[in-house]
């Protein structure tokens, strides 16, 4: 024992310094941590603040009256919850649809118009619109004692229209009616029309990028001496065009022409098919594949006909109808055909009592047609005047037409690829009170739709509005809240009362 006295007072001064190493960072650890937690009890307590923005501000889109303040894209609200929550105030920032690209459900229409243009303040009536390149469109139309009228607006891509027209050219000094234009080749544009004595004309015009028109015609060729009503045209292939018309004895006629890239139309008809010898009214026709053709019109009675024909690419047309469906035994005004998916077709018509009606028919590539409809659709049991339909998106189109009162109407509906017709309309707008006669819709950018009629006084009009398509991270709403140093920002869509989170990250 006495050997380790000497040894007590470095073993304790070893143990103190083994202490000193030991405790000191012991010591940190435990404030670092202690720190760590209540810096992260901090963070919880500022993001369930933020929470609590997000849903307050989702109940009072859905329940309250926050939509309402904020119905144009762009439009924006920002407000605090009533009482502090956890010590702290949260901010929220909701903000309406900025990208133009339809948020909320698709098919869902903007509760307005975004932006109108009144074109034409004497007579603006039977419209049609064509993009040119960027934000211009040219407008061909009955104009001012019945004269044929070609204007040029500017359209940006949110929906805001330039307030006045960039150009204009009164290609028709005598009559015009039923303008139809047609892209040709670079600035080179077609216009068949109802023209003087109700013959059948054709001229092309020069249309620049910036909407600047030549002041004079390019070329004119009467295709048709006798009557050429209600034409409509397409291109076959190169240089060769196809127009559908009622001619003599409103029979229905098809006929096939050539128009070089310069504007220059060959003097002559290349060939005649009559495709309907009873009645031909209204037609439309749309590209079924190879050298086949449908055309639907009013036909014998005054019902809806299909029928499909042969149009070589130099223009010969074979000289017999491939198949015919009547698809409408009752009455049928002003039908159009858009392709659905594959060789499903549907077909928009003022019907019945002037009611809006909607079929989808099938037509092989070889130009047989199913002896039935496959499905029908009264989207309105009013009316359904001059309807126009276009596809939005997928399974979902839009119809334009002149509906109760002679207003303006847009509906949205959804038709499968098979041809089934959803029974019940998606949504409307009366994007004209007044009269809208003649609709014709145009797709702008994403969402953004624009569309020329005729409208009050019989004046020119075009209005653009939103359409959703639902595509992509598209929302309806991008809800911003803040409470101390956190934000959550939701993108969300709504449907009546209930809501849905596209997106949500916290900042």
């Amino acid at each position: 024992m006495n050997s380790e006295k000497g040894q007590a007072l470095p073993m304790a001064m070893m143990a103190l310094a083994l202490g000193t190493l030991v405790i000191t960072p012991f010591l940190s650890h435990a404030g670092s941590g202690l720190i760590g937690s209540l810096a992260y009890g901090e963070a919880i307590i500022h993001q369930s603040s933020c929470d609590a923005g997000v849903e307050h501000a989702i109940w009072n889109l859905t329940r309250g009256s926050l939509a309402e303040q904020i119905p144009e894209p762009g439009d924006e609200v920002t407000y605090q919850l009533g009482e502090e929550l956890n010590g702290l105030t949260t901010s929220i920032t909701v903000t309406a649809n900025v990208t133009g690209d339809g948020g909320g459900l698709a098919g869902e229409i903007g509760d307005t118009v975004i932006d109108t243009l009144e074109f034409d303040t004497a007579y603006g009536n039977m419209p049609d619109i064509i993009h040119i390149s960027g934000d211009i469109y040219a407008i061909a139309y009955r104009g001012n004692g019945n004269d044929g009228f070609l204007k040029t607006v500017e359209i940006a891509s949110d929906g805001d229209i330039t307030n006045s027209v960039v150009d204009s050219l009164e290609f028709d000094t005598s009559y015009g009616i039923y303008a139809d234009i047609l892209h040709v080749s670079g600035n080179i544009y077609v216009i068949a029309y109802q023209g003087n004595g109700n013959d059948g004309f054709l001229k092309t015009v020069e249309i620049t990028t910036d909407g600047e028109i030549t002041n004079s015609v390019i070329d004119t060729l009467e295709f048709d001496n006798r009557n050429g009503r209600e034409p409509v045209i397409t291109h076959v292939a190169s240089n060769i065009y196809a127009i559908a018309y009622r001619g003599n004895g409103g029979d229905g006629f098809i006929k096939t022409i050539e128009i070089a890239t310069d504007g220059e139309i060959t003097n002559s008809v290349i060939d005649t098919l009559e495709y309907d010898t009873s009645n031909g009214y209204y037609p439309d026709i749309s590209y079924i594949s190879g050298d086949v053709y449908a055309i639907v019109y009013r036909g014998n009675g005054g019902d809806g006909f299909i029928k499909t024909v042969e149009i070589a690419s130099d223009g010969e047309i074979t000289n017999s109808v491939i198949d015919t469906l009547e698809f409408d035994t009752s009455n049928c005004y002003y039908p159009d055909i858009v392709d659905v998916s594959g060789d499903i077709y549907t077909i928009a018509y003022q019907g019945n009592g002037n009611d809006g009606f909607l079929k989808t028919v099938e037509i092989a590539t070889d130009g047989e047609i199913t002896n039935s409809v496959i499905d029908t659709l009264e989207f309105d049991t009013g009316n359904g005047r001059t309807p126009d339909i276009i596809n939005i998106s997928g399974d979902i189109y839009a119809i334009s037409y002149r509906g109760n009162g002679s207003d303006g109407y847009l509906i949205t509906v959804e038709i499968a690829t098979d041809g089934d017709i959803n029974n019940t309309v998606i949504d409307t707008l009366e994007f004209d009170t007044s009269y809208g006669n003649f609709p014709d819709i145009i797709q702008i950018s994403g969402g953004v739709y624009a569309i020329a009629y005729c409208g009050p006084r019989s004046d020119g009009f075009v209005k653009t509005v939103e359409i959703s398509t639902n595509a992509g991270t598209s929302a309806a709403y991008e809800i911003s809240s803040t409470a101390g140093d956190r934000t959550i920002r939701a993108f969300v869509n709504t449907a009546n009362t209930t809501a849905s989170i596209l997106a949500w990250q916290v900042e």
